[in-house]
């Protein structure tokens, strides 16, 4: 398995050598003479991958390999670091005395380069010498199995957790024992081994319409190994209360036993379902149990865990629910569909197929995960009995001497190309359970280096591709996709991240601590660290090799680490590559960062007022994300010298606001600009980021800027995502939009004089955010006719008639309608053949409007509607008899009404059936306090 990631890291270290040459002329020669041996060596090692002999000696001499390679990256960052400080310190000197200073030091840094070059040249040339020498050689395995191409246009169809098959029943039975069992607070415990589908099942009760309707208030966490109690609290709270932004302040403030009586009091008077997904060990329950009120009657907590032990310690009275294997037919169906793509669904197997296909699944021993990455291995093997007979007899030959699941697992795994090795692995920097933006994953592989050029597309549309390619092979979930089906974020499994973080270890690709002690050593070039730090804070500690450093801290362990931290850092890592500091909390950056040169990615996310001037020493960032955790009025000054940073791809900030006669064009690489005032720059140079993909601007105010801006956005045709804030009530010019066929995201915030003509809108258009526009005129009649629109929300004075008309065959692909503070609206008219796919509409704060249109009973995707601080009159009509009559299709409705100074949420089905304004009104009284 390492020979993939060795060989990877070589092509990427030889590429840097080359770069670099130039700087190394005096030891020119010694480098291509490196430079050849160890690209014998990556050709070698990319012929075999996946072919080497599985022995003991291949894995020692490519543990040999890694090493060197990780010694000459060493060499070569540390002579440029020497050399652009020796650079910085020189130029306060002038005249003949500084270039002889400066020739001695160079002189004096390449003797030394020259001496390390030497010595692991002559390393390289045993290693060289041991492959033959120790009967290294590749193993012939005769014909390769002919595998498909990735093609880059699917889209994964990885299946939601909730579409699992075989667990109907399951369901069921727990639906029942959650709604009908007893009065009194009781734990239901769902037990099984690892990948069996608790969660699974456990999300499928959770989303259930019954359960909903049944319970006023729930909540899901789910508790690694490394789970922090105050973070568990702080999940619970903010999921059964909404939480005013005083409030949220005032939790911040309280300790934990404090927090915890105030989780416990939120519980109490209602009645609750909290679910605890994965927990570990009896003392993460009894740290928890006492939070968990026997209030309101018939409340419950709902368990998953491996350990039957713990089920039986929290309640003694319920029997822990143990979760089975799948049967073989249910093995099956799961494994077509993760087999054969949707297009491909209804296939016709050849009897010999389906037989070995079935030997094959019954390899899974009837475990789902198992089942799902085994489907998405043969995804990609021609679907005939001789590629799938290859495919038996490798899983029987490496069944002996290890488990069939962990077989099953590593077999997805060795069959990934080397370049999604790296990619697969990378997953452990997370912690368990963490759901991971997909644009920082992205952002994070380029960073690395683990994302090869292909063509003219960009490494992030590559990474995007690598991340479709391993969810349809099975080895991540993801979790949600943007309105353009890209992913917008996702999870790995616990098992597979667990083979990730063995893997990497093992080749030295990661190492993940909870509590990292710097004085042991630490080989890996990548370091995550889920716990506390502050420690082994000490300016004595170096790693000279590690290039990688990603903090995840509560924020409870870092406050006060202030400059402590920042001089750990930039004293003991100074070779970093990845910063990823998004959970410390500070206001400054120190201005020793512009030492960092060889950073691509520096994540904060804090609430820091000023970048220092030497950011823009960073010559090589990719990634700066300073961007607050939260929305908050701070603006961010950005130093004019940031233009000098010519590979930064990607700025993310609060309110950016430039420094003094700021100029952008230098940025030619730049690809998103969020959310940054309006000023000069924009007339100095905009139009030029020609390849920007997201920019974001705020304080549109000054009409010279306002033109230049407009004028430079309709040229800027590459732009996916596009937001526009006016300054307090300034209007916003029309665009014209029709050349932006990548355009699918459009937030415009700001009066309009006009709502954009349907030709003047992006083609491709999914997403489309309106906020203060004060139309007059109704704007659904342009609207309407946006062919691929997905999600459309009309806020806070957007429209100020009073009557609003959809009509037949309008919005033919909406899914989603928010519409919000429209303080005019009265009547609201949807004929029938109008918005046909619509999931979900939601209507938050129109006071004026008298009831809702009577045809969305003829809207046959429509399932849930969401009403939010409208008058209880409003609430009530909604909801009687008349309404669930005509709207039975409606699954779900969800109320939020402020009472005092807090907002509530009662969920009441309207499904025939169920209780109505009566059992309404209860939740009302009970919810009052």
């Amino acid at each position: 398995m390492a020979e993939a990631l060795v060989s990877f890291f070589l092509e990427k270290l030889l590429d840097g050598i080359g770069r670099e040459a130039i700087s190394l002329d005096e030891v020119n020669e010694q480098i291509n003479s490196l430079r050849v041996e160890l690209g014998f060596m990556l050709s070698f090692l990319e012929d075999a991958d996946g072919k080497l002999k599985q022995n003991e000696r291949a894995r020692v001499w490519v543990n040999q390999v890694r090493d060197v390679a990780y010694d000459v990256e060493d060499v070569i960052d540390e002579f440029m670091f020497k050399v652009e400080s020796q650079r910085r310190r020189s130029v306060g000197v002038t005249g003949s005395f500084r270039s002889t200073v400066g020739r001695f030091k160079k002189l004096k840094t390449l003797r030394e380069v020259g001496n390390r070059i030497e010595k692991i040249k002559r390393m390289v040339e045993e290693i060289s010498v041991n492959r033959s020498k120790y009967g290294i050689e590749i193993l012939e395995l005769g014909e390769s199995s002919s595998r498909i191409s990735y093609d880059p246009r699917w889209k994964s169809y990885m299946l939601e957790e909730v579409d699992a098959v075989g667990i109907e029943d399951d369901a069921k039975m727990l639906v029942r024992q959650l709604v009908e069992g007893e009065t009194r607070l009781s734990v239901i415990s769902i037990v099984g081994m690892g990948g069996l589908g608790k969660t699974t099942l456990a999300k499928k009760v959770y989303i259930n319409t019954g359960v909903c309707q049944h319970f006023q208030c729930r909540a899901w966490i789910s508790l690694s190994q490394e789970y922090r109690v105050r973070e568990v609290l702080d999940a619970i709270i903010k999921q059964v209360r909404v939480l005013e932004e005083w409030e949220k302040e005032k939790l911040r403030e309280m300790n934990e036993q404090e927090l915890r009586m105030e989780v416990s009091a939120c519980l109490k008077e209602r009645r609750y379902l909290v679910v605890v997904d994965n927990i570990w060990s009896i003392e993460a329950w009894i740290c928890l149990e006492n939070v968990f009120p026997d209030g309101m009657k018939g409340s419950r907590v709902i368990l998953t865990t491996r350990n039957k032990e713990i089920a039986q310690y929290a309640d003694v009275k319920s029997t822990p629910y143990e979760l089975q294997l799948l049967n073989e037919e249910n093995c099956w169906e799961l494994f077509c569909r993760k087999a054969f793509p949707k297009s491909n669904r209804n296939i016709c197997l050849s009897p010999d197929l389906e037989h070995i296909g079935r030997e094959i699944v019954a390899k899974c021993g009837g475990l789902p995960l198992a089942v799902v990455a085994l489907g998405g291995f043969l995804s990609r093997i021609e679907k005939l009995p001789s590629e799938w007979e290859k495919v038996l007899k490798q899983i029987n030959r490496k069944f002996e001497g290890q488990s069939e699941i962990s077989t099953i697992l590593a077999l997805s795994y060795n069959d990934l190309p080397y370049y999604l090795k790296s990619c697969f692995l990378y997953f452990g920097v997370f912690p368990e359970d963490f759901e991971i933006p997909s644009r920082k994953l992205i952002h994070l592989w380029v960073a690395e280096g683990l994302v090869e050029q292909r063509g003219d597309k960009t490494m992030e549309e590559i990474a995007q591709d690598y991340l479709e390619e391993l969810i349809n092979r099975g080895m991540v979930q993801a979790s949600k996709r943007r309105h353009n089906g890209e992913i917008k974020s996702c999870r790995i499994h616990d098992l597979l991240r667990d083979l990730s973080i063995s893997e990497a270890k093992e080749n030295k690709f990661l190492d993940v601590q909870r509590s990292v002690d710097f004085g042991s050593p630490v080989r890996a070039c990548r370091l995550t660290i889920h716990g506390s730090i502050e420690r082994y804070i000490s300016p004595n500690h170096l790693i000279p090799h590690l290039r990688s450093l990603l903090l995840f801290i509560p924020e409870s362990d870092v406050d006060g680490l202030g400059k402590k931290l920042w001089s750990f850092i930039f004293s003991g890592f100074r070779l970093l590559r990845v910063l990823d500091l998004t959970c410390v909390t500070t206001t400054k950056l120190s201005k020793e960062v512009g030492k960092m040169i060889h950073l691509r990615y520096l994540g904060l996310r804090s609430f820091i007022h000023t970048l220092p001037f030497t950011i823009s020493n960073l010559a090589n960032l990719q990634t700066l994300d300073i961007k607050p955790p939260f929305p908050s009025n701070i603006q961010q000054f950005i130093p004019n010298s940031i233009s000098k940073m010519s590979q930064l791809r990607h700025l993310y900030v609060g309110q950016g606001q430039m420094c003094g006669a700021s100029k952008l064009n230098g940025l030619r690489n730049l690809q998103t600009l969020l959310m940054i005032c309006a000023g000069s720059w924009i007339e100095e140079g905009l139009v030029e980021l020609t390849n920007l993909r997201n920019l974001g601007i705020c304080d549109i105010a000054l009409d010279s800027h306002k033109e230049a801006l407009f004028e430079s956005i309709v040229k800027l045709d590459r732009i996916e995502s596009l937001c526009l804030l006016a300054k307090d009530d300034n209007t916003l010019l029309t665009l014209m939009l029709s050349n932006h066929v990548h355009l699918y995201k459009l937030r415009l915030f700001g009066r309009l004089e006009k709502v954009p003509d349907v030709h003047e809108l992006p083609p491709n258009l999914t997403y489309l955010s309106l906020q203060g526009s004060h139309l007059m005129q109704d704007p659904i009649a342009t609207l309407e006719k946006l062919p691929h629109l997905r999600y459309l929300a009309l806020v806070k004075n957007t429209y100020m008639g009073t009557r609003m008309v959809f009509t037949s065959s309008g919005f033919p692909r909406l899914e989603e309608l928010q519409v919000a503070f429209l303080p005019e609206l009265e009547e609201w008219q949807i004929e029938k053949g109008a918005m046909l796919r619509l999931r979900c509409l939601v209507i938050h704060g129109c006071k004026n409007l008298k009831t809702l249109p009577e045809k969305l009973g003829n809207m046959p995707e429509l399932e849930e509607l969401k009403l939010e601080n409208m008058p209880q009159e409003f609430n009530e009509r909604i909801l009687g008899g008349e309404f669930r009559r005509m709207h039975a299709g409606i699954t779900k409705v969800s109320v939020k009404t402020k009472f005092a100074e807090r907002l509530i949420t009662i969920i009441s089905c309207v499904s025939s059936g169920n209780s109505g304004v009566g059992e309404l009104n209860r939740n009302l009284f009970i919810a009052r306090d």
